[in-house]
């Protein structure tokens, strides 16, 4: 199966009309409402075996609950030519989970925290919009299956862990 493991994100009204914004753009392919979320670590095809280790990785993760605050749009390669559009993101609780994560899979040294927004088909112009920075509640990391289809891809939970709420007075 094709895995990745991930915290979702309910996005706010505000964020709704951001992705909103892109998707009125013609070439670009925006993720689903339901699909927003922030990879932690994209783990490509894995059997059954390695799904059952990585979910026992994920059962026994010790990190809290946490905020993460968007900063901003950004873009793969880079905002003049962008391939993929995202919000920009941080929270020292992230890093936390990370650090955790890694205890299990390795996590890439130049990771990027970000919500991705969508894919871009062919050149386009990065819209000037004034962004306000959120906060959302991180209460669950999760490894998810996707599956590919030209509708755009299903993601299904495989297992979940529910992150303790203590202080959050670090929020980011």
């Amino acid at each position: 199966m094709r895995a990745f493991i991930a915290v979702q994100i309910k996005p706010s009204d505000y964020l709704a009309n951001v992705f909103r914004i892109f998707s009125s753009m013609k070439g670009v392919k925006v993720t689903e409402y339901g699909n927003v979320h922030l990879t932690i670590k994209f783990l490509g095809d894995i059997d059954d075996a390695k799904a059952s280790d990585i979910c026992r990785g994920i059962s026994g993760i010790e990190a809290s609950s946490f905020y993460l605050e968007t900063e901003g749009l950004g873009a793969f390669p880079s905002t003049a030519r962008p391939r993929v559009i995202y919000v920009e993101c941080r929270s020292d609780g992230l890093y936390s989970l990370l650090a955790e994560v890694g205890r299990f899979v390795p996590i890439e040294k130049d990771f990027i925290p970000h919500i991705t927004i969508g894919r871009v088909k062919h050149r386009i112009a990065m819209p000037d919009i004034e962004f306000m920075k959120e906060k959302y509640n991180v209460d669950e990391v999760c490894l998810f299956k996707s599956e590919l289809k030209p509708s755009g891809p299903i993601y299904t939970k495989i297992c979940c862990k529910h992150l303790e709420n203590t202080d959050k007075n670090d929020s980011t």
